[in-house]
This record gives structure tokens, sequence and C-alpha cells, in this order.
């Protein structure tokens, strides 16, 4: 059963604590006319589901503003404001953290970055909450209406198998208008797998699962039938996700998702993602050389099963957006012209392409760190879009260049329409999705923070057991020099 959510009304004579969620603006993926904001993708689910955790005995009324698609009200006055921040944000973060604390605010910050990073995370804030925060959030919630806050809240990881409880995410209070796809939900937490990469599985420990039933019961109060699963590997148990997409038929939704290559093995659970109203998942494939793929630990992904992917696939009436990576140690120039080859042979109708970027706390970021190539440890670098490392056999220069070019040469338009050709709700997704990249890739080409000289030279370099640290005033100058 989900409970319900609480009334923002004081409780007897006890005034209401005011309290204001903050997600910083990530850059990326949006819309703008005029004053007027709209995120090209679909809505989180960070801050309402923050919102629906109030503890029982205080009474909240929340504001949220996410960056992205509204301004943050910088004259805001409450009682609390909490932040949310992964790397790539975490520098905005701690920008609307200052100011508010110089304002008299109390600030509480929490999300991966802080979870990373705890003390750097404390120069910034009153409380940083370390972990998932459905126990930790109504503690402090708690302490600060009692005048009490910790300066960190921090609570163990839960037994292996444990279920994942998840309260009905506070949508009222969301502007969904402002999202191409406004409904989200999340069926699973963690990954079964550690790539090298990636910071879940130092965030997050385990892989948990919510019941079917409160999962269901989530999705059937959506209006409308598009939405998505925000999972970082929803179909991982394979035998949870068929009795999951066995029960959402009945909800006739289209969804999407992420997926790892593995979905292609079962039959049977291809079957059910075209029944259940499958039409996009997000697949990892990040390259199509068995070396990079092994430096990643990500050898369940192969090349030569690519097509056989695509193929299942595209033939249950599901479209891919695979992802792939640049900066593997393997990688050569030529990498960056063989992938969109690539992309082209397999089919793929929504390409997306990244920088490989070590975030803080992962095993790549301790091991170029040990090994002198950590360029930059200005945390708005850690988008994907900047090369933060010297690669093993090109340099920074052409790893970004080389980018920039794949980006260009995948989504000019002759591309584009061939990967719309299919009839019916796959081509019109397949039409959104790259077009959406096609205004990235004018963005890319002429964004000032994108399109200056990149000059990692100029970065301090860190070795191994330094802190990182931000760049000086004149650091940063010289690296866009």
């Amino acid at each position: 059963m989900i409970p319900v959510p609480p009334d923002n009304t004081a409780i007897g004579s006890q005034r209401a604590l005011r309290v204001l969620l903050v997600l910083p603006d990530g850059r990326i993926h949006k819309l703008r006319l005029g004053s007027f904001q709209r995120s090209m993708r679909e809505a989180p689910l960070t801050l309402t589901t923050l919102a629906s955790l109030s503890p029982p005995d205080v009474a909240v009324d929340f504001t949220l503003v996410d960056e992205s698609v509204e301004r943050v009200p910088l004259d805001y006055e409450g009682d609390l404001i909490g932040i949310s921040s992964i790397t790539g944000t975490s520098s905005r973060a701690y920008e609307i953290a200052d100011h508010f604390r110089a304002r008299g605010q109390r600030v509480v910050i929490g999300g991966v970055h802080a979870t990373i990073l705890p003390e750097e995370a404390a120069q910034h804030a009153d409380a940083v909450v370390v972990g998932p925060a459905e126990q930790l959030w109504p503690r402090v919630l708690s302490d600060c209406a009692r005048g009490r806050l910790e300066p960190e809240y921090r609570d163990a990881a839960p037994p292996a198998g444990e279920p994942l409880w998840l309260p009905l995410p506070r949508r009222d209070l969301q502007r969904t208008r402002r999202y191409n796809v406004p409904n989200t939900t999340m069926a699973t937490r963690g990954c079964r797998h550690a790539c090298d990469f990636c910071s879940v599985p130092t965030v997050t420990r385990g892989y948990r699962k919510r019941p079917v039933g409160e999962v269901v019961a989530d999705v059937a109060t959506m209006p409308g039938r598009l939405m998505t699963f925000n999972d970082v590997s929803l179909l991982d148990d394979v035998e949870y996700a068929k009795e999951l997409l066995h029960a959402m038929i009945p909800l006739r939704r289209r969804w999407g998702g992420l997926a790892t290559s593995r979905v292609a093995d079962d039959p049977e659970l291809l079957e059910l993602l075209e029944r259940s109203g499958c039409i996009y998942l997000l697949i990892g494939l990040e390259s199509s050389s068995r070396a990079a793929l092994g430096e990643i630990h990500k050898g369940f992904n192969c090349q030569r099963t690519y097509g056989r992917l695509m193929s299942a696939l595209h033939e249950h009436g599901v479209s891919v957006q695979g992802c792939f990576m640049f900066g593997f140690d393997s990688d050569e120039t030529s990498v960056f012209d063989e992938t969109v080859e690539a992309v082209d042979e397999l089919g793929i109708d929504i390409p997306r392409y990244s920088i490989l970027t070590p975030y803080p706390g992962t095993p790549l970021f301790e091991r170029l760190l040990a090994q002198g190539r950590i360029l930059s440890v200005d945390w708005d670098d850690y988008d994907t879009m900047h090369p933060v490392f010297e690669p093993a056999r090109m340099t920074a220069h052409e790893l970004f260049d080389g980018f920039k070019r794949a980006y260009r040469r995948t989504f000019a338009l002759s591309r584009i329409l061939r990967r719309a050709r299919w009839t019916k709700l796959r081509g019109l997704v397949n039409l959104v999705g790259n077009l959406t990249y096609r205004r990235f890739v004018r963005r890319l080409q002429r964004d000032p923070r994108l399109a200056l000289p990149f000059n990692p030279d100029a970065r301090p370099t860190l070795r191994a057991g330094e802190p990182a640290r931000p760049p000086t005033a004149e650091e940063e100058t010289a690296c866009l020099a």
C-alpha cells in the first residue's frame, strides 16, 4: 500500500515549516523561448520524492524548483533550503547554498556528489545527507522543526534483499508541463554490475526492488499514456522484470527506460516488453571495441551481438538510444569515424555520445589519479562533454574535437531522416529524439563553455593522496585561453 502524501498545513497551532527544494541546472537538452524554459527530458523524481517524505508530526510547506525549467527564487525566506546535486551540477549547488547561507538561511545538501564527497559539501551547508533519503530526510525535517539540525546524516546500508519502499511522489508540486515526459517512476535502485566509470555502485549498494503492486499503483495515478522509468538498470532481475511488465499490460501505457545489452537474451522478456508498451530503451553500448569494454569491466557487452540486439528490439517495436563513449585507453583518433559508421550499420535509432568521465569515488578516477592523468578538478567539467583526463593514445584536444565531429556527422539531416523512416509511434520517437540532439549539436558548436578552445595543460594535475580542489581564477582563465 502506498502511503498517502501529507497535508501541507499546520498541525493544530504549529506553524508549518517552509522548505525550498532545489535541483541545480544541468544545462543540457532544454528549449528556451524568452523566459519560458522546457526540458527535453523526463521529469526528475528527486524533489517530488523528498516532498513525500515528511514525518507525520511535522507540517511542511514545500516549494520545488528544478532550475533547468525555472529560476531559483533567490529572495526566498523560509526555514530550510534543501539542494540535491550530481557532480556536474555541484558547483552551481554550492553557489546557491552560499547565497542562501549569506542571507541567514539554513541549508542542507544531499545527492550523489555530497554522498561521495561529504566533507566538500559540508563547506557550503549546515547539514549534509549522505546516502538515500528515505530514512534520513524525515529526520532532517524533524530536527529542523526542533531547531537542532545535525551537521551530517548518514545511515548504514540496508540489509541485502530488503525491498525498496517509496511513497507516492508529490507530483502535484511539480511543473510537469515543462518536461517532454512528465510522468516518471522508479521500480528498482542500484545495479548488479560494477562498471569502472560508474558512480552508482559507490553511492548505492546492492540492487533493491520496489514491490510490483506499488509500482503499478503509482503508474495508475499518472495522467496520459506516456511515461518513463528512471531506474539505471530496470531489467537486471529478469524474473522481477517479467512480473512487473506483465502487471503493466492492463494499464496500456507507452513507456521507456534503461537496460543493458542482455535484454535480448530472453525471448519471453522481449515479448513482454512489447505487450507492456515499451517504445524505447536507452542502452549503454559504450564501444564496439572488446579491449575498451574490458577496460571498464563491461565485458558482458559484446560488439558481435549488437546487431542481434538491435534486430530483436526492432522486431518488437522498441527504439534504441545507443550510447557510446570516447576516451578509452585503447581508443585512437580513428575511433570517432569508426563509431559513426557503426551507428549507421547497426541501425541505432537515437545515437548518443559522451566523453569518458572519471567521476570522483569511482575506480576509474582513482586509477587515473594514481597515474597523474587527471587534468581538471573543476566539477563543472564533469558533464561528459569535456575531457578531464589525459587520454592514452591521443591528446585531450583530439578527444574533444573528435567528440564534436562525431556528433556533427551523426546528426546531419540526411542521417536523421533515415533513422525516422519507421512509421507510427516508433518513427515519431526517433524523429523527436534525433531533432533534440541536432539542437544540441548546434549548441555544442556555439555555447561559450563548449565551443571555446580547451587547454587542459593549464589545469592543475592531481597526484594520488591529494585532495581535489577547484582551479584558481588564474587557472580557470588559462584553461579557456
